[in-house]
């Protein structure tokens, strides 16, 4: 499915997967500005994701911006995204602590 298609679902939750950047929010080249603005917040409306680590090889594949780790192993930039929902945003739950309803 793809990320704006889950948009128009009338699930109770939708979880999008790998906000990473360079992933989320995704780029398009050559666009005029104000059509890459209006690209960039159709992105944001979503229930976001993160990974920590990704190995290196799909990291540079798929084109997520990675930092440190080891020779395998590439530490994720979590996405703006994340950094802009601001203050009223929920606090962040980490996978091993979610509790499925």
């Amino acid at each position: 499915m793809s990320l704006h298609k889950s948009k128009g679902l009338t699930a109770d939750l939708v979880v999008i997967c790998g906000c990473i950047e360079g992933l989320l929010p995704s780029t398009r080249e050559g666009l005029p500005f104000e059509q890459a603005r209006r690209y960039l917040e159709e992105q944001r409306r979503l229930v976001l994701s993160s990974v920590l680590s990704l190995p290196r090889a799909l990291a540079h594949k798929i084109g997520a911006e990675i930092q440190g780790g080891d020779q395998e192993m590439g530490n994720t930039i979590a996405s703006t995204f994340l950094d802009q929902l601001g203050p009223s945003s929920p606090e962040p739950i980490r996978g091993e602590d979610w509790e499925w309803q």
